[in-house]
């Protein structure tokens, strides 16, 4: 689970330091899945969207979707939402960040310490 963990964190730094305008959502998924490899892990399923007020057809907006050879250029002023979360049989746990899109990077919307949280049962 600790590993799980270093590589969920280690995959976020990799997706923000990938995230700006004039990239594709791929190019960003691709940060998270060269994590993923050098951790021999495996998440099939997209990583995050864009979300805003637009309520058309829902909050999700349909407009951008961080997965695999997703060619959506990523456009400057997006907010998105970036969950990375990885579920295991017994387990799981996720890391999420909502983030402004900037020219030549991307910004944090909350300052809640960024590292997963580990609740035992």
């Amino acid at each position: 689970m600790l590993r799980t963990s270093d590589a969920v964190q280690e995959g976020m730094a990799a997706v923000m330091g990938a995230l700006k305008a004039g990239v594709t959502a791929g190019e960003v998924h691709a940060a998270w899945l060269a994590v993923l490899n050098r951790y021999g892990l495996e998440k099939a399923s997209r990583i995050g969207y864009s979300i805003g007020a637009a309520y058309a057809p829902d909050w999700g907006e349909h407009t951008l979707s961080f997965r695999a050879n997703e060619p959506t250029i990523v456009p400057e002023n997006a907010v998105v939402h970036v969950i990375l979360g990885m579920w295991m049989d017994d387990w799981g746990m996720e890391l999420s960040e909502t983030l402004h899109v900037r020219s030549g990077d991307c910004r944090r919307l909350c300052d809640f310490p960024q590292h997963v949280h580990i609740v035992e049962r």
